[in-house]
């Protein structure tokens, strides 16, 4: 029980410390990341950048806006090729499953159906 108690007590001190020594240097890192940031050269740089992005802006949007257009081309293209050789019936409509029938359908595995007479010994 001893044991016990001085654990809880170190544990309950370290918590504190370290609560307090993580909060000063929170506190430090945060009055360094404002002075930075507030700085005057960083924000020069901050509005050349922003001034960049708002000039290139409309040349990335049509871009992406052609990215996209080939993209739904070739998928649209895909998906009409599968229809066409399917009959239009959907994906897959003529496939069969291991066993003959439908790949939804789960059949018997072969050997199920087999007699004990017919049945391959398979122990080692």
């Amino acid at each position: 029980m001893k044991n016990k108690i001085v654990f809880a007590a170190g544990v309950a001190a370290g918590y504190v410390l370290g609560t307090r020594a993580g909060r000063e240097s929170y506190e430090v890192l945060k009055a360094r990341a404002e002075s930075l940031w507030n700085n005057p050269r960083v924000q020069e740089r901050v509005s050349e950048a922003s001034g960049v992005l708002k000039d290139k802006l409309p040349a990335v949007q049509e871009q992406a806006g052609g990215a996209v257009k080939k993209a739904q081309d070739a998928l649209s293209g895909v998906l009409n090729k599968d229809a066409r050789h399917e009959g239009g019936a959907g994906r897959h409509a003529d496939v069969t499953g291991p066993s003959g029938g439908k790949p939804g359908v789960v059949a018997d595995p072969p050997f199920e159906n087999q007699s004990d007479a017919t049945r391959p010994d398979l122990t080692p």
